[in-house]
Parts: structure tokens; sequence; C-alpha cells
């Protein structure tokens, strides 16, 4: 009726781990791809002194496929390296601790972006993305701070103002004291004013003590300021408020609704291929697209030909920008629907002192977003860079960063990227395979995956 079970059967050979992993299994690219890099910027970093260190493609290999499933946590990784055969696969068998994994993460993969743009540098070749049209977005991820040690600018001015005002009232209580002193002694000395010499000195011990409360109380105080005045330096002109477990994040609001600390991560993809991305504390995303641009001229040597991007991107500056750049520009300016809709129902009236030379880039978005062309851009970034935060939050579990600072959670968001687009890699590879394609790198890696026989 049933199946033989014999849970405890001996085995005469150990099991080859492989024979147990489909053939188009996402470890097996991730495998392939980070094996051909050239990863000696890491090897460097290490010293030949000591025990011999675990192999840093193996470490890399074990967290980019653990970024690809969500799981991030380096005692969950290391239970994986126990547990799954996939990482064991991946590994080699070999079991490196939870802090092995959390140093290498944090110490080794400071320059992830190499890598990052060693699987780019793959895609272009297998004629994923041409940086052609580009689609720039961003979104906010919550920081590995409690909401609830969040020091902000206006308390801390107000802190502040009110040290300054304490300090002051205690140098004018010290010049108080001194001029009691004066008018106690008149020009003679302590020892010679005659018949009250004891009250006299007594008064004047007082005085003394006060005036020594009074220094200290001021030293105290001076450290406070020049506490504040550390946090305003480090919380920067573009944040209003810091944390004091994470200097970096500040207080915005989530996709979910709620307000916490965290960060504004910047996205430029073309196809659901991440091109290029940052970290910002600046909740404003109009003053991130001219940083954005060229941050993905320095990864790509290039500039887009079209770049599409929501309103939140919308303002005299960065239309004049894109147009000094010869980048055609897709974006709708803050107020595009609110007008289209009162010109509709002839209920719209211009300004009545307008910014000449806005009110130009408003009627070329106008003309360009009103356009089949137009339609079909807009249409385009919903279906690009929307659908890439979406496989990054929702698939790969990815909403909060685990580590603090901004050059560590970048280096998260760094490894998230590289993890997504060798997903996305996986993807093209079966359809070039349908196709057949013809591309070396495709076949290549195809037939790897099985696609290609």
């Amino acid at each position: 009726m049933f199946k033989t079970y014999a849970q405890n059967q001996i085995q005469l050979l150990p099991q080859d781990l492989a024979t147990s992993i489909p053939q188009d299994h996402i470890a097996r690219l991730i495998h392939q791809v980070i094996e051909e890099m050239d990863l000696s910027f890491i090897e460097t970093t290490y010293s030949a002194m000591g025990q011999h260190a675990y192999h840093p493609k193996m470490l890399l290999k074990v967290l980019v496929y653990g970024y690809a499933l969500g799981i991030r946590s380096s005692r969950k990784l290391e239970n994986r390296l126990n547990e799954d055969i996939v990482f064991m696969w991946l590994s080699g068998r070999q079991t490196p601790d939870f802090r092995t994994i959390a140093d290498f993460r944090k110490v080794k993969l400071v320059d992830v972006k190499n890598v990052f743009l060693e699987v780019l540098k793959l895609c272009q070749e297998l004629g994923m993305v041409r940086i052609g049209k580009v689609s720039l977005d961003g979104t906010s991820f919550r920081a590995d701070a409690s909401g609830n040690k969040m020091r902000y600018r206006k308390t801390l001015l107000k802190t502040k103002a009110s040290l300054e005002q304490r300090v002051d009232e205690m140098l004018a209580e010290a010049e108080q004291i001194d001029r009691e002193e004066e008018k106690l002694l008149g020009n003679k000395t302590e020892q010679s004013t005659g018949i009250d010499a004891k009250e006299i000195q007594k008064k004047l011990h007082q005085m003394q003590r006060r005036k020594e409360t009074l220094r200290r109380n001021e030293h105290k105080l001076e450290a406070r300021k020049t506490d504040l005045r550390q946090k305003l330096k480090t919380m920067r002109k573009d944040g209003n408020s810091m944390s004091s477990t994470d200097n970096d994040a500040t207080m915005m609001l989530m996709k979910e609704g709620y307000i916490a600390p965290g960060y504004n991560a910047q996205v430029a993809s073309e196809h659901q291929v991440i091109l290029a991305y940052d970290l910002s504390s600046n909740r404003n995303d109009q003053r991130l697209l001219k940083p954005m641009m060229k941050i993905l001229k320095k990864d790509t040597g290039n500039i887009p030909e079209i770049l599409i991007a929501d309103a939140g991107y919308g303002s005299k500056m960065n239309y004049r920008f894109l147009k000094n750049q010869r980048i055609a520009a897709f974006i709708p300016y803050n107020t595009f629907n609110n007008e289209m809709i009162e010109r509709r129902k002839g209920v719209y009236h211009p300004p009545q002192d307008p910014d000449v030379e806005l009110e130009t880039y408003k009627a070329r978005q106008r003309t360009r977003l009103l356009s089949d062309e137009g339609k079909k851009m807009m249409k385009r970034r919903r279906e690009d860079v929307e659908p890439t935060f979406g496989d990054i939050k929702r698939n790969m579990h990815f909403r909060t960063f685990h580590l603090r600072g901004k050059s560590k959670c970048l280096m998260e968001l760094g490894l998230v990227s590289i993890a997504h687009n060798i997903k996305k890699m996986k993807q093209w590879l079966k359809r070039l395979a349908e196709y057949e394609d013809g591309r070396t790198k495709g076949i290549q890696l195809g037939t790897i995956l099985g696609y290609v026989s």
C-alpha cells in the first residue's frame, strides 16, 4: 500500500548535492556569474598571516543567494548552511559561523559596487539593457533604528537656545557678584576692613563658592552646547531629524503609511534591470535627480536618451539640467493632473505672475505627455521601475536594513540589486533560448541552466 519508508537507511556513497538541485535553479546562475568574476579587490584585503580564511567567492555566493530568497540574517544563513542542500552545494559543504558571514559583509564588501557593475556589464552583454529609455523612482526603506531615539532639528535648536540663555544668565550673575565684591571691599583688602572683618570674610567666602559653582555649571553647559552643535552638524542641512543609533537615518513616511526612521532609495532601471542606485536622507526626490544621473554616467559611461519619472521630480531645476544634458524628459510637474482636469472642465486659470522659463518647460511636458508616445512612456515607467521595487520588497522581503550607517546600508542595497538583476537575467536567458538568439554568453549560461541543449 505504501512505499518503503526507511529514515535511517545508510548510504554506501555520499550523495552528489548537485543532482538534487533543479537544472535551471537560480543558485546555478549565481554560482556561474560569481565564479567568473575578478574579486581581487576583496582578496587583497586578506592577510597572509594566521589561519586560512574562507574563500570570498563562496561567502559572496551565499550572501547573494540569501538576499535573493529574502534571508539576510547572518544567523539564519549559518543555519541554512547546515540544513539546506542548495546552500550546502554553494558553500561546498563549508560551514562558516554567523560572525564570519557578518564580518565579511560589513568589512570586505565595502566596494560591493564593483560586483554590481560586473553583473550589469553581463546584462549589457546579453542585450538586456542599452541605457536608452531609463525610468527613475524612489522608495523608502526602514533603518535599523528606533523611532523613540530620534533627535529633531527643531528640538535641538530650541535646546541650544535655552542653553545659551542659561549661560548668559550665569555670566550676568558672575558679573553681579564681582560688582558686589568690589563694593564690599572698596579700595581696602580683606585684612584692613576693620570692625566687620569677619562678616565681610564670610560674605566673600560665600561669593567665591558661588562663582566656582557658576564656572563648573558653565563648563557643563558649554559641553552640552558642543554636543548639540555636533549633532546638528551630523544631521546636515538636508535633514530635519536624526536617530541616535543610526546618525544618517531620518524620519520619513513609509509606503505602508506610517512614519519611521529610514532612507530614501533611488533606483534607475531599464526593462526592470537596475542600472544605478543610491541612498539619501533627503525626502525630496526633486533634489536627487541630478546626483542619480551623475552616478548612472559614472557607472555605465552613458547617459539615457529618455528619462521617465513621476511628478516628484518635476521642477525647473531638473528640466533645465536634462535640457542641458540633451536628455528627453517625460516628467509631469506636480500640478499636471489637476491642471488637466481643470482644462477639460474649462475652469483653468493661468498663474498671475508666471515664471517664463518654468512655463516653457511645462508646455513642453504637456505636449509630450499628452501624445501617444508620452502615454506609452508613462505606461513603461509603471511596468519598469515600480515592479522592480515590488520584487525587492515583496518577493525578496527587503523592507528594513539590517546594518546601520549610510555606507553599510548602501552596501546592503547593492547586494539586493545584484540578486535582483541575476533573477532578471535568468528569465532573459530562457527567452534567448526560445528565440535562438545566438549570443555566445547567452548560449554558455543557457546551457548551464538547461535551456540550450
